[in-house]
Parts: C-alpha cells; structure tokens; sequence
C-alpha cells in the first residue's frame, strides 16, 4: 500500500499544470528614451518591460519643483502614463515602482529634457531596507518548514504510519496561517517601498492581486485540510492527505521562476514535482525521528522502500529546473542566483550520503532492533533535519535573486553603415523608436572628411527578402551637414538594401548603395561597414 501510494502520489504531481507566476521584470526600453533631449513635451509616458507587471506607484517630478503623482499606468508589458499638464522646460524625472506577479517589486527612474537640461542625474530607485529582507526571507523559510511539517507530516502518517499516533498540528498550524499572513504583509510593505514598519492596512490592500497572495491561500487551504481530524479510515486519510499535498505543491508555483523559460509546461511541471515530493520529505523527517527510539520499526521499513524513486524525481526535477532559470553557466560565479544554486546543491549533496548511509547501512539493523543502529539513525535523520532547514533557507534566498535591474532604460540599440565613393561619403545612424519605427540620421562628407552642403540628400530603402519594394524618403537637413527622417520600418538590418542619393549641384548625383546586416554582426552595429558606391553626372 505504501508503494501504491507513493507511486499515485509521484504521478499526481507530474500531471498536474497549475500555472506559474512571472520571474523578475526588466525595464527594457522607454519612451521618451532615459536623457533624450526634446525639443517639445511629450503628452505620454511610455515604460516597457520584459513581462507583464503591475503598477504600484508613479509620478513625475518637474523642473520647477512641482510633482504629478500618476493615477494609473495600467498593466501587462507597455505601461502608459498620461501627462495632463506640460513640463516646463528643463529635466523631468520619472518614478515608478511595479511588481511582477512573483511579488518581487522593481523601482527605478528615468528622465528626459525638454528645450535643455536643468537638473542632475536622479538617485538610484530605492531597494528595500536589510531589515525587510531578512524579515522576508525569515517568513518564507518559516512558513515553507510550517508547510512542510503540517501536509508533509500527515501525507507520512496517512500512508506509511496509518496506525501511528496523529500528527501534532495544533501548534503549527496557527503558527503557519500566521506565517503566510505576515508574508502577505511583508510584500505589501515590500511593494510600497516602506520598509519594516507597521502601515495599517495598505500594504495588505497593495498585495491582493499579487502571486504570492494566491500562494498564501492556496497554502492556508492545504493546511486546513491537512490538519483536520482523522476519521480513521484509511482509505478517506490518505485522500485527504493526498489533497493537501497536490494543494501545497500547487502553492509553491505560484511564486516561482518558472513561465519565463520555455517550454513553460514542462518548467511547471518541474516545479510543482520539485515541491511536493520535498514537501513529502521534509514532513517525514519528524516522524521518523520520533518513531527512530521505538520498538516498531513498520513505518521507517516503509519510508526506506518508497522514498528512492521519488527523491529522485526531486533531484531530476531540481536540475531541470536549474537548467531552464540559469541564463549561462558563466553566470554561476557573479549572480546571486547562480551562488545560491551552488550552495543549494552542495548541502543536498551532503543530505545524500546521509540519506544513502541510512538506507544502507543502519536501515536493516534498526529494523532489525539493534540498538546501536538506532541510535545512529535518530542522529542522522537529526543531521537531515538541520540539512532540510539550510536547504530551506538557501532557497528562499531566491526571493532576492534575479536578473539585474536595469536603473534606466538602455539606449536603443543602433545600426551603423558607412557609405563612400570617389566623390562624396555617408555616415548612416539608424536608431529604433518605442513604437518599432526607426529614424535615421546621414552625414553627409566629401572623402577627406569635410562638411558637404549638397543641394538634396534622398534615402531609399528596400528588402527584397520581405518583397518590399523601394521606399523613397527625402531627408531634411540639419545642422553640421546631417540630414535625417523618421518613420522607418527598419526594426533590424536583415535584408535591407540602402541607396542614398546626394544632389550636389544641379547637373551632379552622387548614389551610394549598400545592405544593413543583421545588427547581430559587430560590423554594422557600433562599427562602420564599408560599402563602394556608384556616381552619375
């Protein structure tokens, strides 16, 4: 029966698909872009991120002193902020803090100039306080061995110890509904950007909608179910337990790293088999302390049998995971998440040959009732226990960790081209807008380097990859012998084909041709690429 179980335990939570919860959001892009100069106020706001987020709070602070607090941005990955009245010239500064579903919270700023600039650099957006993040990472650890204890703990009495005593939830279970209240309010407060402090209620009203609230719930309900009374049929127990189990495995999803790596379903899976099966561990451990100084060795015969498949299924599920959430295996040695792997699976390293020194060598002999062997499996499952709790506490840590935050919106990537011939050259600039339009700007030289005053400067662009035929844009000058135009559908360089016309003078055309490349190749991006062009008089 024990194996029954253990296996429709392990199959339950391989088919389950609860859904997942966005890892750490990136502010990728801005518009206006962060310290453009403008020459007229923008009436938008545009913040893009790499995943859907929420807005907590935003505002914009004016060159004048005056401020504007944003009364909603909306949310998925483009967020918008409406300026109803316009900056004055000068720099504005824009503030924002949103929270990805995962509950970690993102602040920054960015700022632009309209007409000229006024102010300095703004400050760093502000991270939360040491003292919140221990509170925070406290609260999850506690609250995640609470889990562990209560569901954990009555999945082992249910199936492998049905005629034990009951598990002793009676404390723990109110301990850990408080726990997952208190983690909600420390999110909340984490949102807000407060620190630890006492709110009232708005950090509570700021976290409802977040992941970890879901979490939270979906927890309380395991723990309420698993720690309700027996009604001693063992059939009813273990369904029961099974519940709880499935419910606390779908909870630990609902804040994890999981949907930004592809395939998501089998990233989830991972997670939720990951979770539960160390759930089931961790729960057993108490018990099987317990019962390590008793004559009745059933339980741990049975704990011994059906463990090994599914503390497999936990560590092939904990390297899949790994795999899909680490960017590059250089990334190990200098970001927070690759250090915590690393000391993650050190200390499950060492719980293995404990786990492997119990299950073969002083498994048999306590069962068999020597007492030395006994003795030596309480200290071990003893030495597991505290192993369970680091391993605990090192993974919380991944609450903290994440890609790095990028503090203001990074320049859009441009596409250099570098045109000549025998009488004129051309430096083209081609920059991509918020809206995936692109804008270009051409300097206009003779071949040794001076300024050009040419009559006419004409850009036509073609991709025959796409089947575009030839756009014509007439450039307008600008000052310095650069001319530029707007609106180009070029969001890379792959398959475009580039002719620049100058007019010189009223009898003389000089054309230069050339293709963007992918602005992936190092000589079309930040480089100048060289191309030959062609004159006609």
């Amino acid at each position: 029966m024990a194996r029954v179980a253990a296996v429709l335990l392990a199959l339950a939570l391989a088919l389950a698909l609860p859904s997942g919860a966005q890892a750490h959001a990136v502010l990728t892009s801005s518009s206006p872009a962060n310290d453009e100069l403008l020459d007229e106020a923008p009436k938008e706001i545009h913040l893009r991120f790499n995943e859907d987020v929420r807005v907590v709070k935003a505002s914009a602070l004016f060159a004048d002193g005056s401020s504007l607090a944003f009364q909603s941005g909306g949310s998925g990955t483009d967020l918008s902020f409406s300026l109803p009245q316009q900056p004055v010239h000068g720099t504005t500064i824009v503030s924002y803090r949103v929270v990805s579903e995962d509950g970690h919270p993102v602040a920054g700023s960015m700022v632009f100039h309209v007409g000229k600039a006024s102010a300095g650099r703004p400050a760093r957006g502000e991270d939360a306080p040491l003292s919140l993040k221990i509170a925070i990472w406290i609260v999850r650890g506690a609250s995640l061995l609470a889990l562990a204890y209560v569901v954990g703990g009555r999945f082992f009495q249910a199936v492998l110890d049905p005629s034990g005593p009951s598990p002793r939830p009676a404390f723990i279970a109110p301990v850990a509904l408080l726990l997952f209240g208190l983690g909600v309010y420390l999110q909340g407060l984490d949102e807000l950007g407060l620190g630890l402090t006492v709110a009232g209620v708005e950090p509570l009203l700021t976290s409802l909608t977040g992941g970890p609230v879901a979490s939270a719930l979906v927890s309380t309900l395991a723990i309420l179910i698993a720690a309700s009374p027996r009604s001693g049929r063992r059939a009813t127990d273990a369904a029961v337990a099974t519940s709880a189990m499935v419910l606390a495995s779908a909870a630990l999803t609902l804040t994890g790293h999981c949907s930004i790596v592809s395939p998501q379903w089998l990233a989830r899976t991972c997670m939720f088999v990951h979770g539960g099966v160390m759930l089931f561990w961790i729960g057993s451990l108490v018990p099987l302390w317990r019962l390590s100084r008793t004559s009745d060795q059933s339980a741990l015969s049975g704990f011994s049998l059906a463990i090994p498949a599914p503390f497999a299924v936990m560590l092939c599920a904990g390297l899949g995971l790994a795999w899909f959430e680490l960017p590059s295996v250089g990334s190990v040695t200098f970001s927070l998440f690759g250090r915590v792997l690393v000391a993650k699976i050190a200390l499950v390293m060492i719980l293995c040959m404990f786990a492997a020194y119990n299950r073969f060598w002083l498994t048999a002999p306590a069962i068999a009732g020597d007492r030395t062997a006994r003795r030596r499996l309480r200290s071990s499952v003893a030495a597991e226990i505290f192993l369970a709790v680091a391993i605990v506490g090192a993974a919380s840590l991944w609450r903290f960790a994440g890609p790095e935050q990028f503090q203001y919106a990074p320049p859009p990537e441009a596409i250099s081209l570098h045109l000549h011939s025998e009488q004129a050259m051309a430096q083209l600039e081609f920059e991509t807008a918020f809206d995936g339009a692109s804008s270009v700007e051409v300097s206009v030289m003779t071949p040794q380097f001076d300024a050009m005053e040419p009559r006419a400067v004409t850009l036509r662009l073609s991709n025959p990859a796409l089947g575009i035929e030839a756009l014509k844009y007439e450039l307008k000058p600008l000052a310095g012998g650069t001319w530029t135009a707007s609106g180009l559908p070029v969001k890379d360089g792959s398959g475009w084909i580039v002719d620049v016309r100058i007019l010189i003078d009223d009898f003389t055309t000089v054309h230069l041709d050339g293709d963007l490349r992918d602005p992936n190749n190092a000589a079309a991006t930040g480089a100048s690429a060289n191309r030959s062009g062609s004159e006609r008089s």
